[in-house]
């Protein structure tokens, strides 16, 4: 499965900044006013990222390929603020040519160290698919079926979320507070357009708002009777208009709503939202069973802050992201070949060894 291009992600309606108290009047007549300062930049919106087999969407519409070796992980993205890695394998019986998909992400999101720079790993975020050679995993719990309910991708999909272990559905604060992890299981039609059923434009990702999270010291799962479903309903209302059928969709989460059983559906699709301050991502899992037994992750970048933005980026997607990324998404969609689209001719250049690491000859250069 190809990574989906890299979409900045749709900033919620920005907040208005603080109100700055008045300035008495100065005794002296008309005061020449001062220089009114520039409005602080809202979140960019993207749809860049990868479609499972790897087909990759750049920053600015480019089209291309990225096979890989099987087993091997690559930094898609490198930044100061982050590192995205992503691991491609390769499934037998699938056609020639769509026989490797995508089934690892990996995201270290970094902040300020003592040096004043981003040398410190604030969260570390990975989705693994449990046993690539098996699609029938299972979720390995008691035989009743009713136990296997809210278990990810139907016991395929686990998530770990600096350092816990999730392989059920789940909306949770990240450990500091400044940010969130949804995963529930989810039905085709809510899943989210790719270019194999339409290409999405990229002003047409919507916002993927977040609940003000309170700070914790570890992972918060919340139990049925006291958790906010609501939240995830606003999530995926935010998302309807990006999924391959809305209508169908909106049938089945007005269900899940009146049921108040989003948490506890079963599944071999499935949905995970991550936010976070600086980039946030939407990704989603499904098993292929019909032309042979495979997984594919499709992931999306949803959100970059502007700061972040505006950071050199390295990695399979972030050389495509253009000086200006604002005067680019205009540009529409170009198929091209990975030669064209990437400055370094081998794979092995952008190969990282592991789903959280940092060096290779395609990746930004870090000062730790």
């Amino acid at each position: 499965p190809t990574l989906a291009p890299v979409t900045p992600v749709p900033t919620p309606e920005p907040s208005p900044g603080p109100t700055l108290a008045p300035i008495s009047p100065s005794p002296t007549p008309d005061p020449t006013p001062g220089p009114t300062p520039a409005p602080t930049p809202p979140p960019s919106k993207t749809g860049k990222g990868v479609n499972g087999d790897p087909l990759i969407m750049g920053m600015a519409g480019q089209l291309f390929k990225f096979e890989g070796r099987n087993g091997a992980w690559y930094s898609y993205a490198s930044a100061s603020s982050f590192q995205w890695n992503m691991k491609v394998n390769q499934f037998e019986g699938c056609p020639g040519g769509s026989d490797k998909f995508t089934t690892g992400f990996g995201l270290t999101v970094f902040g300020d160290g003592p040096d004043g720079k981003n040398t410190r790993s604030l969260h570390n975020i990975e989705i693994n698919v449990v046993n690539e050679h098996s699609t029938g995993t299972g979720c390995g719990f008691e035989p009743h079926k009713a136990n296997d309910y809210g278990c990810l991708g139907a016991g395929s999909l686990e998530i770990m979320i600096d350092g816990h272990k999730v392989s059920r559905s789940i909306d949770t604060e990240l450990k500091d507070g400044s940010g969130r992890v949804i995963a529930f299981n989810t039905i085709s039609s809510c899943s989210r357009r790719w270019f194999d059923f339409e290409m999405t434009p990229v002003n047409e990702i919507g916002a993927i708002s977040m609940l003000s999270p309170a700070a914790t010291s570890t992972i918060r799962r919340r139990r049925l009777d006291e958790r906010n479903t609501e939240g995830i309903f606003n999530v995926l209302d935010d998302l309807k208009d990006t999924t391959v059928n809305k209508d169908s969709c909106e049938s089945w989460m007005a269900e899940r709503k009146d049921r108040g059983d989003i948490l506890e559906q079963a599944g071999t699709w499935s949905t995970i939202v991550i936010k976070t301050e600086k980039i946030s991502f939407h990704v989603e899992y499904k098993q292929e069973q019909e032309r042979c037994n495979a997984h594919n992750l499709d992931v999306w970048i949803s959100e970059v802050s502007p700061d972040v933005l505006n950071e050199n980026w390295e990695g399979i997607i972030g050389e495509t992201k253009p000086m200006d990324y604002n005067d680019a998404i205009h540009i529409g969609t170009s198929h091209m070949s990975r030669e064209e689209a990437l400055k370094f001719p081998r794979d092995e250049d952008y190969e990282v060894i592991a789903p959280f690491s940092v060096d290779c000859h395609g990746c930004i250069v870090r000062g730790f």
